[in-house]
Order: structure tokens, then C-alpha cells, then sequence
């Protein structure tokens, strides 16, 4: 009688197992920063470049401050040609578009872009 009971309660372990297993892959745990925010558009003007700290200051058009990170993955252009951060000094209270992404730690610039 032990014997039945046991091998019941181990059939019916081993047929919950496999449903138990789908149901915990199918499903991410969390999500990632980048999942949770687009990538947004500002324009403006240069308020401050600052290339010990890789960071960029632009003002929208009601003069709020956007500070925006700099990394080596940032394309940095003036017209079609290509800049460093350093040259990027030189621009200030030019116009601007940046394509930034909005994350908790601050917001990672991916485009800077100078129209000519």
C-alpha cells in the first residue's frame, strides 16, 4: 500500500514539472533600463561642454537644462563632418540636435548633431 502511494505521489510530480518549467521561462524576470525608455530628440543650444567630465549642457527652446553624457559610442557631427568632444568646446550657443537615451543614471547622448 506504501509502495502505490509512493509512486502516485512521484507520477504526479514528475507530470507537474515540465508545466512548471514553461510557465518560469516564458516570462522575462525583469526588464532592462534600455527596454523601459526610448530613445527621445532634443533640440537647442549648447550651454556648456565639459570633456574631463564627458558631458554636454543643452538648452531647450524654454531654456530648461539637459545634461547629457558623453560616451565613446556618441557620433559628435557638424554638418557631415566628424567631431571631438574637444572641438565641441568650440560650439557653444550654437544650435543643436541630440538623440539621447533617458536612463536612471543620466541621460546617454548617442547622436550630437551641428547643422551647417
Amino acid at each position: 500500500m506504501r509502495t502505490k502511494l509512493w509512486i502516485t505521489l512521484a507520477a504526479g510530480i514528475l507530470a507537474f514539472l515540465p508545466a512548471a518549467a514553461a510557465a518560469a521561462t516564458s516570462q522575462p524576470a525583469h526588464k532592462t533600463v534600455r527596454e523601459a525608455w526610448a530613445a527621445q530628440t532634443l533640440s537647442g543650444k549648447i550651454a556648456m561642454v565639459d570633456p574631463q567630465q564627458k558631458l554636454v549642457v543643452v538648452t531647450d527652446p524654454s531654456g530648461t537644462p539637459f545634461d547629457l553624457k558623453v560616451t565613446h559610442a556618441t557620433a559628435i557631427r557638424s554638418g557631415s563632418e566628424r567631431l571631438t568632444l574637444d572641438q565641441l568646446n568650440g560650439d557653444v550657443n550654437h544650435n543643436v540636435s541630440v538623440r539621447f537615451i533617458p536612463e536612471r543614471s543620466g541621460d546617454i547622448a548617442s547622436s550630437i548633431q551641428i547643422p551647417k
